[in-house]
């Protein structure tokens, strides 16, 4: 499916109302072009939205979540990665473009300390899987925090810009300068060698 026909689709879908009035992002693997021909499409709904509709849904082969566009800038702000991503994004590269963000302003070191939180999260998930011999779901965690990582690096270059888009093209760019560096032989190592070498390639980043 093209990526043009995906918010009329998915609109149809949810029923919600005045749909030209939200934001429509691609995320998830397709965003960072990790996706294989199985992947679902993860899409990110922006607009003004009450408490009362849906904050997430799995719909077929969909997995949808709706933010309010105040709590969407708020995240952005506190340094949550997909959301500065998101608001980042060029026009050309939405799903929908009904508004703009406006002005602003995110702080680098407010991406730091919520990768750094978020990097605590995601080794514990990651180490159960591998604890339950998941060790596959375990090690695409371990690929998305050095993805982050990355895209850290370059989003802490160009916000001291005036002038700052992303492209999706963007995007994937970087997180292909680092997949290589996920080594698919950690999935026959134990835990604690994994854990040292994600901190070693964390440490080159």
């Amino acid at each position: 499916m093209a990526y043009s026909d995906l918010p009329a689709h998915l609109f149809k879908s949810l029923h919600l109302p005045n749909p030209k009035s939200y934001n429509v992002y691609l995320v998830g693997s397709r965003l960072w072009g990790t996706n294989t021909d199985k992947s679902d499409w993860d899409v990110l709904i922006v607009g003004d939205v009450s408490s009362e509709q849906l904050s997430s849904l799995h719909k077929s082969q969909y997995d949808i979540k709706l933010l309010d566009r105040q709590e969407f800038i708020a995240r952005a702000k506190q340094g949550s990665i997909i959301e500065v991503i998101c608001a980042l994004m060029r026009k050309e590269d939405m799903l929908q473009c009904a508004f703009n963000i406006g002005d602003l302003s995110v702080d680098p070191d407010a991406i730091k300390i919520w990768l750094q939180e978020r990097q605590v999260k995601d080794l514990a998930k990651a180490e159960k899987f591998w604890q339950k011999g998941n060790r596959q779901s375990g090690w695409k965690i371990l690929r998305h925090i050095l993805h982050s990582k990355a895209l850290y690096n370059h989003l802490a270059d160009i916000l001291r810009e005036k002038q700052v888009t992303l492209s999706i093209e963007d995007v994937q760019t970087i997180v292909r300068s680092v997949t290589y560096l996920c080594d698919k032989s950690w999935m026959q190592l134990d835990w604690s060698d994994v854990y040292t070498a994600v901190i070693d390639v964390l440490t080159q980043l």
